[in-house]
């Protein structure tokens, strides 16, 4: 009689660990009240891309040079 031996690595242990607390703790988190990932991620793109055209903007005017000529 052959038994089989299960061998489970670390990802495999770290897996099984994350499923069960997420069985455990899924009715209590209400992850269907949770926001979207993506409209979060594109919120966050969007704050970033105005930030840094608003230093782009900043540093261009400071860096104009006017010239006025007096007759």
């Amino acid at each position: 009689m052959v038994t089989e031996i299960e061998i489970k690595d670390d990802m495999q242990i770290l897996a099984d660990f994350m499923y069960s607390v997420i069985l455990k703790y899924s009715d209590k988190v209400d992850l269907d009240s949770l926001p979207d990932p993506e409209v979060l991620f594109m919120m966050q793109d969007i704050k970033k891309f105005i930030k840094l055209k608003a230093e782009k903007r900043k540093e261009k005017d400071w860096c104009d040079i006017e010239y006025v000529v007096f007759t």
